[in-house]
């Protein structure tokens, strides 16, 4: 006997939009708690969320133009295209000397992070899953707040990562120390 059988007699069986509500909260939580962890201990986006963000806008954005899928208008599909610029504010803050570009690659970084992640998330969201459009209110309010709750619980706990982490534990998953890692004592 499957141990998950008595749970299906016990229990109502949960309606699609709570199993849809559970699912996108979850994934996009992971990806905010881990940009805001290490914005929160190294004070920094790195380049590889950035890299992540863009690898998703960009297979989106070219799935819209081949399928009915969302989004379907061009300002929607463009939002996609804002990591892109990332890429070329980042080549050009490497290999041209141009005042004040990495300022500039700085601001891009931000509005890639915090404007156009949540866009690429709704619109990946959207056309993996059609429940989506679909849930109440109150189950996207869930969802956002959920995304909100964990990037920030990230970046407290990356700011005070002395209380849970050692510089060991940064080393061996091949990190660069934060400032305020402690270090551990050998007796």
């Amino acid at each position: 006997m499957d141990p998950s059988d008595s749970l299906k007699d016990s229990q109502p069986v949960a309606a699609a939009k709570d199993r849809a509500t559970l699912l996108i909260a979850a994934g996009s939580a992971t990806v905010a708690f881990t940009i805001g962890f290490n914005y929160g201990a190294f004070d920094a986006v790195f380049f590889t969320d950035v890299f992540r963000v863009w690898v998703i806008a960009t297979v989106v954005f070219l799935g819209s133009l081949i399928s009915p899928l969302p989004p379907n208008t061009w300002p929607r599909r463009l939002v996609l295209l804002v990591p892109s610029l990332w890429l070329i504010v980042a080549w050009v803050d490497n290999n041209l000397d141009v005042a004040n570009s990495d300022k500039l690659l700085t601001a891009v970084t931000f509005v890639v992070t915090f404007i156009a992640l949540p866009f690429v998330g709704w619109f990946l969201v959207t056309a993996i899953n059609t429940d989506f459009v679909d849930l109440p209110r109150s189950h996207k309010g869930v969802v956002l707040g959920t995304i909100a709750a964990f990037l920030l619980v990230g970046a407290l706990l990356g700011a005070r990562n002395d209380v849970l982490l050692t510089c060991d534990d940064f080393k061996v998953s091949g990190n660069d120390l934060p400032e305020n890692c402690v270090s551990t004592q050998d007796g």
